[in-house]
């Protein structure tokens, strides 16, 4: 009777061991099904970008790759894809003169028409990809601007070549709000501790 019991014990080790293997991996399954669908969806519900405007895309991907920014290009050549217009996501969040828009997981990058006619060339388009790329890396949005601001000179995109665009006055205005602490520096040009110019008042001492 022992001997019952023992291999009665053995086997429903074993099929509890299988069982809760089988539900591992059907949720597994599940879970890969569902976000397959998810990415679909948002594909299915948005318009790709036109050959003309890839080039344009290239050319700022290009520019980003020529200042050194490799990790960010890899992941713009190789795991985004670009959209050009809302999904059915996107468009449940209003969205003022907005250039780009990522959706993390998916890596998906919505460019709106303000990327090309209201970016005033390939440099603001770079930066624009450049902020887009670190939320394809799961950067929020306070990141995000902190590394376009603090990198803007890397990439040429300066206070002294772009400070009346309505690209650097807007971005700016937004990076202020979202990262303070950059603009605490009062011996410096607009209290900015990431620019290099001196304040006024620090220049007449």
């Amino acid at each position: 009777m022992t001997y019952v019991r023992l291999q009665l014990v053995k086997w429903l080790a074993r099929h509890q061991k299988r069982s809760l293997h089988d539900v591992v991996s059907s949720c597994a399954v599940a879970a890969c099904a569902a976000l397959v669908m998810f990415y679909a969806s948002l594909i299915a519900t948005s318009a790709p970008v036109s050959a003309g405007d890839t080039v344009v895309v290239e050319r700022a991907i290009d520019l980003l790759e020529s200042r050194g920014f490799q990790d960010e290009v890899f992941l713009l050549r190789h795991a985004a894809i670009f959209r050009g217009s809302d999904n059915w996501l996107n468009r449940l969040t209003p969205k003022d003169s907005a250039y780009a828009a990522t959706n993390f997981p998916v890596q998906i990058i919505t460019l709106y028409p303000d990327f090309y006619s209201k970016a005033v060339d390939d440099t603001e388009r770079a930066m624009i990809l450049l902020h887009e790329a670190q939320h394809l890396r799961d950067k929020d949005e306070h990141e995000a601007y902190a590394y376009v601001w603090q990198n803007r000179s890397r990439l040429g995109w300066t206070q002294l070549r772009y400070g009346t665009t309505p690209a650097y006055i807007t971005i700016s205005e937004q990076t202020r709000e979202m990262v303070p602490g950059l603009f605490t520096c009062n011996a410096r040009l607009w209290n900015d501790c990431t620019e290099m110019a001196k304040g006024r008042q620090n220049r007449e001492r």
